[in-house]
């Protein structure tokens, strides 16, 4: 019920530091799993809670297959340390992954995942107002496949339909 990719594509394997501040590749440390990348950062007002919550609450419900991981890649690295993002996914999940990178590092993963470069919007006085980002969740199967992309908002209805289907592509 996602967004279907035409022509899936191989998972990108970026290197980022998770929240223990240790390395973390996104493919090789999530081998077998169903992976749902996101991308956002720990202040935003609105899309990113609404997807985690959901992602939180569907993960819950029984019958929910065991090899799911949520990777949460922040755009926001100054203000999102690993302690920050901790914290902020603890309050949804702590099985979360939070990840993190150099600024230049983190575009660079953004593109490899075919996602909108956040930027930042800063107001009249350069103060910084609201970072705009990706609103899509970027799904891969256990197989390495990105085959389905979920924007915002998407209905839990549709996850509990989908990610059972997905998490079983080896």
């Amino acid at each position: 019920s996602g967004l279907e990719v035409d022509h899936p594509q191989r998972m990108p394997n970026p290197e980022l530091i998770d929240t223990e501040g240790q390395p973390f590749a996104m493919r090789v440390d999530t081998e077998g799993s169903l992976r749902l990348i996101y991308f956002g950062f720990t202040s935003c007002p609105d899309i990113c809670p609404v997807h985690l919550s959901q992602l939180s609450d569907v993960l819950d419900r029984p019958g929910m297959p065991p090899n799911i991981r949520v990777l949460f890649v922040t755009v926001d690295p100054e203000t999102d340390t690993p302690e920050v993002i901790r914290a902020f996914l603890d309050q949804f999940n702590a099985e979360f992954v939070g990840l993190t990178g150099t600024k230049k590092k983190l575009v660079e993963v953004q593109r490899q995942f075919s996602a909108l470069v956040a930027s930042p919007a800063i107001d009249q006085n350069g103060e910084l107002q609201d970072i705009g980002h990706d609103g899509r969740v970027f799904a891969f199967a256990p197989d390495g496949l990105g085959r389905t992309q979920y924007p915002h908002p998407t209905r839990q209805t549709t996850w509990m339909r989908d990610l059972p289907i997905l998490a079983t592509l080896r």
